[in-house]
Order: C-alpha cells, then structure tokens, then sequence
C-alpha cells in the first residue's frame, strides 16, 4: 500500500497506535494478575508442563518417554516430581509418586481437558496441571506435579507471554491494515485541496482552497493559506494599478516628445531620438496591453497573422532603414490564422524590431519571416545572445549589457504576452550569428 511507506503520515501513526497497543495489553494483562493473582498460591508452570507432556510419545503398543527432553524441561529435578499419562486408546504411563488426591482422576486422566489446580498449603502435593498434546499417534493427556512455582511477578510474566501474544498479534495485523486505510480515507480532502493549490494561477487572485474538504484539525492551515494568497492577491493589484496608472501618465509626455522630436532638422540625433522613444512608447503600451489580457478587458478575435506582420514591418521599415540596416520580410501569401488581440501581438513585433535595431550593430539584414504553422522569427546579424543568457534575458530588467540602453522590460513583456495568447518565444542564435527571436502561435 502507497500510504504505509516510511516516511508517510499514515506509517507513522499506524506504529504510534500499534506502540499504544502493545502497552495497553500488557498494561492489562498485569492489572488483571494484581488484581486476580496469588503472591502465596503455588502453581505448575505452563512452559514446563507443555515440554514435558511433549517429551512423551506412543511407541509400539506403549507411552514413552523421552528423558533428555524432560531433563532440559526440568533440569533439576525434584524427588517430589510426579507425572501421569494415558492416552485415548488406554495406554497410561507413570513416573514418580503420584498424591493420593489425584489417584482417582489418573483413572479417568484420559478424559480430562486441560486444567490447573493452584493452592496456597501442600503446594508440593495439591498443585497440578493438566496438558493435552495431539501427536500423530492421538491425543495424550498428562497431568504433572511436584515442583510447584510460586511469586506474583512470574505470573505475570507467565499471562503476558501466553495472553500477550494472542491478543497483541492480530490486533497489530488489523492495525497496520485497518489503521492506514482510515487514516487516507480520512485525509482525500487534504488531496484534493492540495490539487486546488496546484491549480492557482496567478490570474485567479481571488480563488482560495475549500476549507470544508479538510480535517478540523487543518482548517487552521487552509484559512492562512487562504489569507496569505489574499495579501498577495492585493500586493499585485497594487502593483498593476501602479503599472497601469504609470503607463497612462506616460502616454502625455511621450506624444509631447515625439511632436518636438519631429519638428527637429533631419540627422542621426533626431533618428536616435526616435527609436528611443518608439521603444518607450511601446513598453507603456505593452504594460496596458497585460493589465487589459490580465483582466480579460481585450476580446481575442481571429487574425491573419501575416497582414499584421506586413503592417508592422511597415510601420518598422523606416526607422530600420534610418539606422543603417537592410530589411527582408519572407512571410506567406495565404492568410496565416491565429486567435489573440491585435494591438498587444503588433506591439510584441514591433519591439522585436526595435530591439534587432538596438542590438544589430546599425549594419547588416534584418529579417522577418512567418511560417504557415504560426512560428514567427525576427533575426538581425549583430552580436546575437549569449547561450547562458537565452533564458535570463526574459526576466524583468534584466540586460544582457548592464552599461547598455534600455529598461529590461521589453522582452519580459513580450513573453508575458505571448504566454497569455497560448504561445511562447525563445532566443535562438541566427545563420549569420546574430540573434534570432522566435514567437510561436496555436494557429486555428
């Protein structure tokens, strides 16, 4: 059974409750000998009984005895020691003197079940035990005296390993089996709430885990977990407000810059100028364009993926051109259908873009192609991207040049982007060298 490894809650509290057990038993066992037992009663030893009715078997036509047997079972052996025995075919045996008490009873030994006679005087002639053994010949019954034991404490010991055994056992059995079965009956809502916590996206800030699936005892668990995705629910409500709200008081000073940057004489400074502001201005726009995605605020339509790739590498072209780069669009002819917002995917393009302008050395070919399967690329021939850094460059702020320009959101929000349409983009190394930026979309 998967729920009694080592290591798991129901192990654990199976050999706790068989631990409990065992001493509860013996706590038992010796609380029924104070309370019914006799310091002074003189009595025959079970263990010793049974090896000495043992030690006696049917030969021929005869009982008989195997001494050493009977030797090791009683190694010093008293005078006062007697035995009687007959089995169920007539054949008796004696050995020693038997008390005139008993005389009557070897007659009809042969009927007599197992029994014990205990006294507190004339422990040597009054004390008896009667055993049964079942060989293959037939049933021997044997009664024995004459070397009676006496003391509470060896009682004891006595019913716990006699008793101990019967009663201890199968109720460690039933435990590791029962035990285990009810404790993971008990706890398949501490599953399925823990199923609930893997399934929290952090779009669903307001989702927490059902508090009545679980034990009493977990309860407590629950509700912090609960309170603690709560607080971290409004944390990032915070933060996107603060995000979006920044992203609108930009807007202002963007457009203000961008009519002052135009009315500037034809130049490298005013080209310069340009793509920075092209790529903060795409960043505002793309911090609206997550709050919007997060908040389900934009309708996913049906887009022909290659007119919006030809209308950004329009918008694109001149300010690649202005730079020093030669630009290639290699995309199909039919129409290249994906679902998403229009606005965030033209943006995700055209920071692609300006990014192969920041990063592509102000030389070389810029080239944008689709495939008819929804893999978009943008591949410049610059320096391209460090193989350890593929990854970390999608982090937030991260640069992969700390003295370079930049805020080390672009690339981050076109993942978030992406991510959030389905689909997915990696940095790659291009043909020439440089970098190759590949977006991926479900096409329908």
């Amino acid at each position: 059974m998967k729920f009694l490894k080592p290591g798991s809650l129901s192990f654990s509290l199976a050999w706790k409750i068989c631990l409990i057990q065992m001493t509860m038993v013996a706590v038992g066992l010796t609380g029924m000998v104070l309370m019914y037992g006799d310091r002074g009663a003189a009595y025959i030893d079970w263990k010793t009984s049974q090896s000495v009715a043992e030690a006696i078997h049917v030969e021929g036509d005869a009982l008989r005895v195997d001494w050493d047997a009977v030797n090791e079972a009683v190694p010093d052996r008293p005078a006062t020691f007697w035995f009687a025995a007959a089995d169920e075919q007539g054949r008796t045996l004696e050995q020693g003197n038997v008390p005139a008490a008993f005389r009557p009873l070897v007659q009809q030994l042969q009927h007599v079940e197992p029994t014990d006679v205990r006294t507190r005087t004339h422990g040597v002639e009054l004390a008896m035990r009667v055993w049964v053994t079942e060989p293959d010949g037939g049933r021997i019954h044997v009664m024995l005296g004459g070397i009676p034991h006496r003391g509470l404490w060896r009682q004891m010991l006595v019913v716990i390993g006699y008793l101990g055994g019967w009663i201890t056992l199968p109720l460690i059995v039933i435990t590791l089996v029962v035990a285990p079965w009810a404790i993971h009956r008990s706890l398949r809502g501490v599953n399925r709430v823990a199923a609930q916590a893997a399934a929290i996206q952090i779009t669903e800030r307001g989702r927490g885990l059902d508090t009545h699936a679980v034990p009493r005892e977990i309860v407590p668990l629950v509700d912090a977990f609960n309170a603690a995705v709560r607080r971290i629910g409004e944390s990032y409500d915070a933060q996107d407000r603060f995000l979006v709200g920044a992203a609108h008081e930009l807007r202002m000073p963007i457009a203000i810059l961008a009519t002052r940057i135009a009315d500037l004489p034809p130049g490298q400074v005013r080209s310069r100028l340009q793509r920075d502001l092209g790529r903060l201005s795409n960043i505002a726009e793309q911090l609206l364009d997550l709050q919007r995605l997060d908040h389900h605020r934009s309708q996913h339509q049906r887009i022909d993926l290659a007119a919006l790739t030809g209308e950004v590498a329009a918008d694109v072209a001149p300010l690649l051109i202005d730079a020093g780069y030669e630009f290639a669009v290699e995309a199909p002819e039919a129409p290249v259908w994906v679902l998403g917002d229009p606005d965030a995917l033209h943006r995700v393009i055209s920071g692609l873009l300006q990014n192969a302008i920041a990063h592509g050395g102000g030389r070389g070919l810029v080239v944008v192609e689709l495939q008819a399967g929804g893999v978009l690329s943008v591949s410049d021939e610059g320096d391209g991207v460090p193989e350890q850094a593929r990854q970390s460059i999608f982090e937030p702020f991260h640069r992969l040049r700390p003295s370079g320009s930049g805020s080390g959101l672009g690339l981050y929000l076109a993942r978030e982007i992406m991510l959030r349409h389905g689909g997915s983009i990696v940095a790659e190394e291009a043909a020439s060298g440089g970098a190759r930026f590949v977006m991926t979309l479900p096409v329908v």
